[in-house]
């Protein structure tokens, strides 16, 4: 430390006195300056000054470096005599190590080798041809020295024996490996694999079911709204359930067909409005379609006019001579039975001259991102109005039918009222979500098909309504 102190003395001395010789020197630099011409006497100074700055920041900068060296110097020295420095440490802590790794390592060897009770021959097991077995398939019972073949369940070694009776009783390497005993007998592990498989095939049977049961026994379905809230709704047991088997299912895009006992009963259908534009229902025939669902027109949620739908004549006579079975819809906004009188009127007096073999449809949505005149009504209004509107189709000689997704069905309207018609079912979906009984599905809204050029509403009937 004194030798440090020392150092920093002289270097402090050097640095006062720096600045000062540097000064003298400049004041000489520039009497000898001024003695030279006046033309060059700005850019001898100049560069003078210059080299004067650079001589002292060289200088000033070896100083520095030598001051570092010098302290350098002297900690690696006492590092070096007294064997504190960094290698000297990491070598001393890895010798440490090593000596406490080879203590441990002997005293475990002495440890096995002073606790071991095993004779060479007890060591004639390795000799055993490969069985197959899982490892850890025997476990012992510490407090009588029984030992348990976990995969067959047999008592390898009776704990309850004597030390002379096990002995006696043992069993060799080569009995074991000649057959003599069932401890390793793969045959007895198969049969007994086999009894387990059969149990968990009877338990997955019965599983099944009892799925069976709990979907006969659901009391509620869950009904999602427009706002996005969730209900759950009592079923109505005094309504008939559907008896659909949906994996008679087959979907072949964009048709879905359903059979029973190997034979198609369902037709295929789609639905058609001014806003498919121009239809070509050759190709729809053509396609696989049997039958359409033609709008005849609406009431304006708003005004609460009466309007057909634009390509109305044109749909009907182009599906007409396509040989296309026909079933048509109007769109209510009707608030009471008059307004619903109304509108199967003016529906039935638009189709006049046309066979209709498909059902006439109610529909009655509520508009999204607006105020239909219909959200005012209670369910029980809105069930009435559609009972006056289907009644009046069916005074007509028509086949009435409600149409209604998920929502509107179960809680909009009371299908206990409106169980006597038949129903049009919406749900885009693999498989309908509607525990009641429905004649027609549609299952997807914006498939493609040939003969439309835009998204097209396809529909399976589960009944063929033409016969």
């Amino acid at each position: 430390m004194k030798k440090i102190q020392k150092i920093i003395e002289i270097v402090a001395e050097m640095l006062y006195n720096i600045p000062r010789k540097f000064v003298m020197l400049i004041q000489y630099e520039m009497e000898e300056f001024m003695k030279l011409h006046d033309d060059y006497y700005e850019e001898e100074r100049s560069s003078g000054s210059k080299m004067t700055y650079i001589y002292m920041l060289l200088i000033m900068s070896a100083v520095i470096l030598g001051v570092t060296a010098l302290v350098f110097w002297s900690n690696q020295s006492k590092s070096k005599s007294d064997g504190s420095g960094y290698a000297a440490a990491v070598a001393q802590k890895e010798a440490k190590a090593a000596e406490t790794s080879k203590k441990m390592e002997s005293n475990a060897s002495e440890s096995v080798i002073s606790e071991s009770k095993l004779t060479s021959n007890d060591l004639d097991i390795w000799s055993l041809p490969d069985t197959g077995r899982e490892k850890k398939s025997s476990k012992s019972n510490k407090n009588n020295g029984t030992v348990t073949n976990q995969t067959t369940g047999e008592t390898v070694v009776d704990g309850s024996e004597t030390a002379s009776d096990s002995t006696s009783q043992s069993k060799t390497a080569d009995e074991i490996s000649n057959g003599k005993t069932s401890v390793y007998d793969m045959t007895n592990k198969e049969n007994i694999d086999k009894e387990k498989n059969e149990e968990k095939d009877e338990d997955r049977n019965k599983n099944d079911e009892d799925d069976e049961d709990e979907e006969d026994d659901v009391t509620s379905i869950q009904v999602k709204h427009a706002d996005g809230t969730k209900e759950w709704v009592d079923i109505n047991e005094d309504i008939p359930r559907n008896k659909y088997d949906y994996a008679n299912l087959t979907y072949d895009k964009p048709l879905m067909n359903y059979r029973e006992d190997g034979k198609l009963v369902s037709k295929c259908g789609v639905d058609i409005s001014a806003n498919q534009g121009e239809v070509d229902f050759s190709k729809l025939k053509s396609a696989g379609c049997d039958f359409v669902m033609i709008k005849a027109g609406a009431r304006g949620y708003s005004s609460g006019r009466i309007v057909t739908d634009a390509n109305l004549e044109d749909n009907l006579k182009a599906a007409k001579k396509a040989g296309l079975d026909i079933g048509v819809y109007f769109c209510s906004q009707a608030l009471n039975k008059s307004e619903a009188r109304e509108e199967a009127d003016e529906l039935m007096d638009a189709i006049s001259g046309y066979t209709i073999k498909y059902p006439i449809a109610f529909v009655m949505e509520n508009v999204d991102d607006d105020m239909a005149r219909i959200e005012a009504l209670e369910q029980a209004d809105r069930t009435q109005v559609a009972k006056a509107f289907l009644n009046r189709v069916e005074d007509a000689g028509y086949t009435p039918m409600v149409y209604g997704d998920k929502e509107w069905l179960l809680t909009m309207v009371d299908m206990e009222e409106l169980q006597d018609y038949e129903v049009w079912f919406a749900q885009d979906s693999d498989e309908p979500e509607y525990p009641y009984e429905f004649g027609m599905w549609q299952y997807d809204s914006d498939a493609s098909i040939k003969g439309i050029k835009g998204d097209a509403a396809m529909i399976i009937s589960f009944k063929d309504y033409a016969k």
